[in-house]
């Protein structure tokens, strides 16, 4: 009955520290593919907007057109991408890599937690990367 009891509660407690530890952010928030899932429009992203000039998309490869239009269509999202993920000869990435850069900016931007973003949340991203992510350089 002692042993029973013992199990009973490193079992409860064990369960409880793993429910603690794990956000699930990854399990029922940013989903790999097509953006619109994780996009909740505001202001207009898709028409006339002020933030960010539209760019032709400099990347090629088999996830040029996978990455999220504000990665691949901005300046400072296409930096972003320098940046951060090893790019082949002229500008070529591929699948993994876009799906990892669209699913790490989608999750930094996110600053409300919701999984869903809004045109102020990508404004406010990309500014801080057109700025070097907010850091200062002496």
């Amino acid at each position: 009955m002692k042993l029973l009891r013992i199990l009973a509660v490193t079992a409860g407690t064990a369960a409880l520290t793993a429910g603690c530890a794990h956000d699930g952010y990854y399990d029922r928030g940013y989903g790999s593919g097509y953006y619109a899932n994780d996009y909740r429009g505001g202001n207009g992203y898709h028409g006339q907007h002020r933030y960010a000039e539209r760019l032709p998309n400099p990347f090629r490869g088999s996830g040029a057109d996978n990455l999220d239009p504000w990665l691949s269509g901005t300046r400072e999202g296409q930096q972003f991408v320098i940046d951060h993920y090893a790019l082949g000869p002229n500008g070529e990435i591929g699948n993994a890599e876009a799906e990892s850069a669209n699913i790490f900016f989608r999750r930094w931007a996110d600053t409300d937690r919701n999984y869903r973003l809004t045109d102020a949340e990508i404004r406010t991203a990309l500014v801080h990367t057109r700025n070097r992510y907010g850091t200062r350089r002496y």
